[in-house]
């Protein structure tokens, strides 16, 4: 990691965890790669997302950058615990519930958490891009396969923020095979959603996460 001084970007200086990012980032041997392009708005696309770690250690990233950032989250993550089982259908519902999710919701939502419903998120997007629309300077985290199991498809809504914002993608490499975010180049959207997302799958293709290397399910006919 080096030092930089950024001008645009969405900065939140923290006297204690950033500090704490920054040695645990060395105390774990985790590394961060390239720099966060200097502007006021983008979205950081991160992938592979295999396992719930990965938010531990993006945490950590963004800590010793002092980024302040906003990011997507299915709502039960707000206030229930993961589980390998779970009993309810119900989207919303999944993992288990514990007495300190008021806790939990607190610190998301400080963090920068925005739960989303899955059962009615009808409109969301649209929601979200006119009122981003009203903020000046921000930074939207998203992991397009929207869970750690392989997809055949990712979910649109980077692609809709992204154009519909005209703010560019920021992609980053969960790399546990070299200990490391991978910051690659940023640009704006051009192509339709299938060739936006065939041009994140290119260059994804072969990062090692922590359960498995990235690839894209083949689509059912």
């Amino acid at each position: 990691m080096s030092e930089t001084n950024y001008n645009n970007l969405a900065i939140k200086k923290r006297r204690i965890l950033g500090p704490l990012g920054r040695f645990l980032m060395k105390l774990f041997r985790w590394d961060i790669k390239g720099e966060i392009p200097d502007l006021r708005k983008m979205i950081l696309i991160g992938l592979p997302h295999t396992a719930m770690r990965d938010a531990w250690y993006a945490l950590l990233a963004v800590w010793s950058l002092d980024l302040k950032i906003n990011f997507f989250g299915a709502a039960w993550i707000f206030t229930r615990l993961p589980s390998l089982f779970t009993i309810s259908k119900n989207l919303d519902r999944l993992g288990v519930p514990w007495p300190f999710w008021w806790l939990q919701k607190y610190l998301l939502l400080k963090l920068g958490g925005i739960p989303v419903y899955r059962v009615n998120s009808k409109g969301l997007i649209y929601g979200a891009v006119e009122e981003f629309k009203k903020i000046d300077n921000y930074i939207l985290v998203i992991a397009p396969e929207a869970g750690t199991e392989p997809v055949s498809e990712f979910r649109s809504g980077f692609y809709y923020l992204a154009k519909g914002l005209n703010i560019p993608l920021v992609p980053i490499a969960i790399d546990f095979k070299n200990r490391c975010f991978s910051i690659k180049q940023h640009y704006f959207v051009k192509g339709t959603f299938e060739e936006e997302s065939q041009k994140l799958v290119d260059q994804f293709k072969g990062v090692q996460g922590a359960t498995r290397t990235f690839k894209m399910l083949e689509k059912m006919e």
